[in-house]
């Protein structure tokens, strides 16, 4: 017998055994009137038939989820050039700059601080002999500010690639200097061999006290350790001041502080 008789032969045993497992299930729940003929190709052709569709209803859901983009509530996305559903920088520019309508002045840090000087009173005929010096501790505070009027939209720039916003703000500035007589420390005192008793200021000596102790806390204050210092609370600042703002825009975005 030839290859291809034998296998027209294995091909009806196993379509005449189809057929006879097909007759007892018939005949074991009940008969039907007509019964089609099944074959074993036809019943393979089905099932690749199925396989390809079912393969092909998978890919088209796959794709049709991956190009799907969740908008933000009540905003209105940018179709960009590279058809991905995108933000603009002129999207953020108008709520970061209207900040500065609500709070010119940020306050970024106040620093106490203080300093070691002297008093002096000369005493008669302002001989060296009666001469009183009294050494002082005195302490205040400064308080420094960044000014948000000096951001412009030439400050602000997004990276698309990153998620990254980024504001360039001034550096910080003293702002203001207080002085608190009520933290004054009295040191020793100093007097010439003929000077007796402590000094005694009157009304108007206790005011250029006054003066000259917030002139040395200002200089102080305004020394590169002491800016250095506020320079990294404005960034910080102004981070926590800008970052909910940006966020509720778009939460994807992050921002980054630099100074002008």
């Amino acid at each position: 017998m030839t290859e291809t008789a034998i296998h027209e032969e294995l091909q009806n045993i196993i379509e005449k055994s189809v057929d006879q497992s097909v007759d007892r299930a018939f005949k074991k729940y009940g008969k039907i009137s007509r019964r089609p003929r099944f074959s074993l190709r036809g019943l393979i052709s089905l099932l690749v038939l199925l396989a390809l569709i079912g393969t092909g209803v998978y890919v088209y859901q796959r794709s049709q989820a991956s190009d799907a983009v969740a908008p933000v509530e009540d905003h209105d996305l940018t179709l960009e050039n590279n058809g991905i559903f995108g933000f603009t920088v002129a999207d953020f520019e108008e709520p970061i700059l209207g900040e500065a309508t609500r709070q010119r002045l940020l306050i970024v840090e106040e620093q106490e601080v203080y300093v070691n000087t002297t008093i002096t009173d000369t005493g008669l005929f302002h001989w060296g002999v009666f001469n009183k010096q009294q050494a002082l501790t005195i302490h205040g505070t400064g308080q420094y500010t960044i000014d948000l009027t000096q951001i412009t939209a030439d400050d602000i720039s997004l990276n698309e690639d990153t998620y990254e916003l980024t504001i360039r703000i001034p550096h910080a500035v003293l702002y203001k200097t207080i002085f608190d007589p009520s933290k004054t420390e009295i040191g020793d005192a100093q007097n010439g061999w003929l000077a007796f008793g402590s000094i005694k200021l009157d009304a108007e000596q206790q005011k250029e006290f006054e003066v000259t102790a917030e002139q040395e806390l200002k200089t102080r204050l305004s020394e590169k350790e002491c800016l250095e210092e506020a320079d990294r609370f404005a960034k910080l600042s102004a981070y926590e001041t800008y970052q909910p703002i940006v966020k509720t825009i778009s939460p994807a975005y992050k921002v980054i502080i630099e100074f002008q």
